[in-house]
């Protein structure tokens, strides 16, 4: 089994959508390559630590995983990376996953978000990153519904180029 490590875009909806919509076109070709380990060389967004009544915003950089993947599933805190990933990798749709831990999620977002220094690492959760085979929205959907149900997923996003709506979300707790 092949194992890609990857890195976090603290993304949050899920799926719903009509299948006269085009597919979600899915390959490496199409999509490219991730770059997370360039990324994360990349410094720290600045100011990282922030006065209690500013909030955070992007740094006006782009997550390595925005239009590289299809679908994002981010983990419960105790769930387990490895046992996920072997278990969405035999999902017939799923042609790649790409893992990434808590700490390479919580390194990403210090990158894309100011005052990070104020959310604590336990806040970003280890996620897989998956690139799907040709669905229409309405076939991915029903694989993202399908995911939320596994054990140990928190919650389940789409690329922001075909968002997924009116999905329940993860089960919590």
């Amino acid at each position: 089994m092949r194992r890609i490590v990857a890195v976090p875009a603290l993304l949050l909806a899920a799926a719903g959508c009509s299948s006269s919509h085009p597919p979600v076109h899915a390959s490496n070709a199409v999509h490219g390559h991730p770059d997370l380990a360039g990324f994360l060389r990349s410094p720290v967004a600045t100011p990282s630590t922030c006065p209690p009544d500013v909030n955070g915003t992007t740094a006006g950089r782009r997550s390595p995983w925005v239009g590289t993947v299809d679908v994002s599933v981010f983990l419960k805190p105790e769930a387990s990376l490895a046992r996920l990933h072997g278990q969405v990798a035999a999902l017939p749709d799923v042609a790649a996953v790409y893992d990434e831990t808590s700490a390479q999620a919580y390194a990403e977002f210090q990158r894309l978000y100011t005052c990070s220094a104020g959310v604590p690492a336990s806040a970003v959760h280890a996620s897989l990153r998956l690139v799907l085979t040709s669905l229409d929205l309405a076939q991915r959907d029903t694989l993202v519904k399908k995911l939320l149900r596994l054990s140990g997923v928190e919650t389940v996003s789409c690329d922001p180029s075909a968002p997924c709506v009116d999905v329940v979300t993860g089960r919590s707790g």
